[in-house]
């Protein structure tokens, strides 16, 4: 006899029952717990145990287990649930037209938010390494340019001057991306594309200078 708990628990990834029902998860298999208000992600999937813990509430499990949480069901109500959800057929239940054609809905609709999922995390990436690369610049800058004397004030080197302008603001850019949760990283992008974008010229505009100036 087949044991429909344990076929469940082998047919789904807990990484895609997860963000089916709403979870945004992050590279590191990371989330913020769906099940208590958190600003630091604490929920974890563990791909090779198919399980997931939040280290905030303590909520942690198999599929069956995240669906009873997420729903305040009983582990028969949440082995239902999935097995209707995902056309498993377990419980002897035959989908409806109207059930499959919402199932084929959401799975195009989970498709089309990981790949604008993924996108925005390349964004994020390069949004960080760019941010990065234009640090270090400053930092170099402002060793290499800096005045001698006081009597070199007058013509200061306009990349010193920008090191001493952009260093503690490009720091700060760096810590609050690198510590943002989702929604900031949002705010993030609304607030510094076009900032980026420029500051992204800036740099091409420096090194294509460079080059012209030290030609191989």
């Amino acid at each position: 006899m087949i044991d429909p708990f344990n076929s469940i628990k082998e047919a789904l990834q807990i990484a895609d029952i997860a963000t089916s029902y709403g979870v945004v998860l992050k590279r590191n298999n990371q989330a913020l717990c769906p099940f208590h208000n958190e600003k630091t992600p604490s929920f974890t999937i563990f791909p090779k145990t198919n399980s997931f813990k939040c280290f905030g509430c303590g909520a942690g499990g198999s599929v069956i287990d995240f669906v009873m949480q997420m729903y305040r069901t009983d582990a028969l109500q949440a082995a239902r649930k999935l097995d209707i959800d995902f056309n498993l057929g377990l419980f002897d239940h035959k989908p409806t037209k109207e059930e499959i054609h919402q199932q084929a809905e959401k799975k195009e609709q989970h498709q089309a938010d990981k790949g604008l999922e993924t996108a925005f995390e390349g964004f994020i990436d390069k949004a960080y390494n760019l941010l990065c690369d234009y640090f270090h610049l400053l930092q170099d800058w402002k060793g290499t340019h800096a005045p001698s004397s006081p009597n070199e004030l007058d013509t200061v080197n306009p990349l010193f001057v920008e090191a001493c302008h952009q260093l503690d603001y490009t720091e700060y850019l760096l810590d609050s991306l690198l510590s943002a949760d989702i929604d900031e990283q949002i705010s993030f992008y609304q607030t510094h594309r076009k900032e980026l974008l420029s500051l992204a010229n800036r740099i091409k505009s420096h090194t294509n200078g460079r080059e012209a100036d030290n030609p191989a």
